[in-house]
């Protein structure tokens, strides 16, 4: 598959979000376009362990209701080839146009299940738990809830041969399953899914273009509905230590 056949692929995909939004626009549903740019860095000390986390911006487009920046720092530990570790920190601002600001801090720990693996198909199960920490900043009170998240996740390599260049197809499912309930956030997301196409440049460097549905609400009195399609740009960067044996870098970067 060449890179215009991707790029169509792509440019269908929006315009099926955006014809979606504008359908919904006489009846009770509401979809809200938004644009989600993340920045992935990896890390690798050894070939058991890897930092890495995410960073990015989110806002919805259609409307300038909110806008959101985070950081969550992150460390993972391969017990072997199927099985990982996770744990890591969320923090999270949210500068609100209607209501008051959130700022969130958010641990969480996890586990992953790799499997099952093909030669250009793979599939990674994570179950994690956080523990949320919410404020509103207008007075800075503080409520607090657990949160489970189910992430079943994939990829298609297209073609790929000896070469580190080489796209592919990521896709995924999530579903979120709060444990007390117990804070009124004004975005509530119940479960998502995304598919889109990446492209692996090196060893260092992929990125991906994702679109993304979520079973959400916007507004503490909203209901519940496929209201949100976010247009996401993935950047990952991919670093190692000196020490580390090429071949082994090479497994646990795959």
């Amino acid at each position: 598959m060449c890179l215009r056949h991707l790029l169509l692929i792509w440019i269908l995909l929006i315009c099926r979000g955006y014809i979606y939004s504008q359908s919904n626009t006489n009846n009770v549903v509401v979809t809200n376009q938004q644009l989600w740019i993340d920045f992935y860095p990896h890390y690798y000390v050894n070939e058991k362990l890897e930092y890495y986390g995410d960073t990015g911006y989110r806002t919805i487009l259609n409307k300038d209701i909110w806008h959101r920046i985070y950081a969550r720092p992150s460390a993972r530990y391969h017990l072997s080839e199927k099985w990982e570790l996770h744990a890591g920190l969320g923090l999270f601002y949210i500068f609100n146009k209607t209501l008051s600001d959130r700022f969130e801090i958010t641990p969480w720990q996890g586990v992953q299940f790799n499997w099952p693996k093909w030669d250009k198909l793979k599939f990674k199960n994570l179950l994690k738990i956080e523990e949320r920490i919410s404020y509103n900043t207008t007075n800075w009170s503080a409520s607090f809830d657990f949160r489970l998240r189910l992430k079943i996740s994939g990829r298609y390599d297209l073609k790929r041969g000896v070469s580190d260049r080489f796209w592919f197809i990521p896709f995924y499912a999530e579903g979120f399953v709060p444990i007390n309930d117990n804070i009124k956030e004004f975005v509530r997301n119940k479960s998502r899914v995304g598919i889109g196409i990446g492209h692996n440049t090196s060893k260092k460097l992929r990125f991906s273009m994702i679109v993304n549905w979520q079973y959400s609400r916007t507004g503490i009195e909203d209901d519940f509905n496929v209201s949100d399609i976010a247009y996401q740009l993935k950047v990952r960067f991919f670093w190692k230590n000196k020490l580390i044996n090429k071949e082994k870098y090479d497994t646990i970067n795959r």
